[in-house]
């Protein structure tokens, strides 16, 4: 079921579960939003708000450096491997759920030992492998008639509805028995999406992929792909920023987790309708002027809401930048989906995504770094926004860059 190469015409219904590629996917894809779901309220437990804040702060700080390393793998050597044959995205996300799911039973025995982090470590780079071969995989998998940013969307709103869906249970098994219970759940959970992934199919064509040359090179490095990875990369960034700054704030005025909770069920929220929306803009607008515009409205929401902070201002800057931030990596995984050749579709994507992530640190660890006010904190994300803007729009503006000529 997992060979390197399906037949030219590969009929899904001959498989145990006929469903055809697309609809596989998005079942897969759930089942890995709602294993992370169950991991993170798994290992949460008392990281944040049941320690002081200098400690809070700095058990931040090593959740970040933890967050970062995976990435060092990424860009030099898994991106370039999943490109090496064709077939390999669908093997990876088979792969890397069965990795996952025996991680999380193998997590569930230690979560007071310290093996937990080398296994929390593995079980991150398996989850960047997945989502690096799953937006590799969607234009071999696009159903008729419909658009890239349209197949993005969808499958961000299976994403969260899972996560959202999963994380409840997840919270009454960690509070009646432990984040043993928990864990193993996960475990379950991502063995049957790899069952689910093992139906994948693709295209028939030669196994191995023709070696990408220097010809590539410069469409990665055209000006509306730049543009467009420049402003995902600053909304991250405020994502970042935006998530800690709130978390700090809230502590300082003596909210407690629940409130944190509303904050973060508000970005998760942003994120769905940022999805909802996302397809229908492109419907009017293309996908550069959807990163820019994502941008324009954080900065004016966080512009607005600095003079007077309170819960309902955080769910609403929340919310905003789930919004925004989901709408731009949407539009951008579509424009790479678009413009990348395939035979170096998933390391550009292992290169942005590991952009993406030192921006999201960047932003997190700046917040964590330096005690903002809430005024102060969220005109700094404005601040961020706007920078994003002029970065972006003067890089598309300018030249391509032109291909190299092979000396005689």
């Amino acid at each position: 079921m997992l060979e390197s190469v399906e037949p030219e015409h590969a009929d899904h219904e001959d498989s145990l579960f006929p469903w055809p590629p697309f609809a596989r996917m998005m079942l897969a894809q759930g089942a890995h939003a709602a294993g992370d779901a169950l991991v993170a309220v798994a290992l949460a437990g008392t990281l944040f708000f049941s320690v002081t804040t200098d400690q809070a702060r700095t058990h931040v700080g090593l959740y970040l450096l933890l967050t970062m390393t995976p990435f060092a793998l990424l860009s030099p050597v898994v991106g370039p491997l999943l490109d090496r044959w064709r077939g390999s995205y669908r093997v990876a996300i088979f792969l890397a759920m069965i990795g996952r799911g025996v991680l999380a039973f193998l997590m569930a025995s230690r979560t007071k030992d310290l093996t937990l982090y080398p296994l929390a470590f593995a079980s991150l780079v398996l989850s960047r492998t997945h989502g690096i071969s799953r937006a590799a995989l969607v234009p071999d998998v696009l159903p008729e008639g419909r658009t890239l940013v349209s197949v993005n969307a969808r499958l961000s709103i299976v994403s969260v509805a899972a996560g959202t869906l999963f994380a409840l249970p997840g919270a009454g098994l960690q509070k009646l028995f432990g984040p043993g219970v928990t864990l193993r759940f996960a475990g379950i959970v991502y063995i049957a999406g790899a069952i689910v992934a093992a139906g994948l199919t693709t295209r028939g064509r030669s196994q191995r992929r023709p070696p990408s040359g220097q010809k590539h090179d410069h469409k990665l490095l055209a000006p509306r792909l730049l543009a467009g990875g420049i402003a995902t990369a600053w909304s991250r960034a405020a994502l970042g920023f935006v998530v800690f700054l709130l978390a700090f704030a809230l502590r300082d005025v003596g909210e407690s987790v629940k409130s944190f909770g509303f904050v973060l069920a508000a970005a998760g929220g942003g994120s769905f309708i940022g999805s909802v929306l996302v397809s229908r803009a492109r419907a009017a607008l293309r996908e550069s002027a959807i990163m820019l515009g994502s941008l324009v409205g954080i900065a004016i929401v966080c512009f607005i809401l600095a003079t007077h902070f309170n819960i309902r201002a955080a769910v609403i800057v929340a919310g905003v930048t789930g919004i925004g931030t989901t709408a731009a990596r949407l539009s951008f995984d579509a424009l790479v989906q678009k413009d990348a050749p395939e035979e170096v579709r998933a390391r550009t994507f292992a290169r942005y995504e590991t952009i993406f992530q030192i921006c999201w640190v960047a932003g997190a660890g700046l917040a964590t770094a330096i005690h903002f006010s809430p005024e102060m904190g969220l005109r700094a994300v404005g601040v961020i926004c706007v920078a994003g803007i002029v970065f972006a729009i003067r890089t598309a503006t300018a030249r391509a860059p032109t291909p190299k000529r092979a000396e005689p």
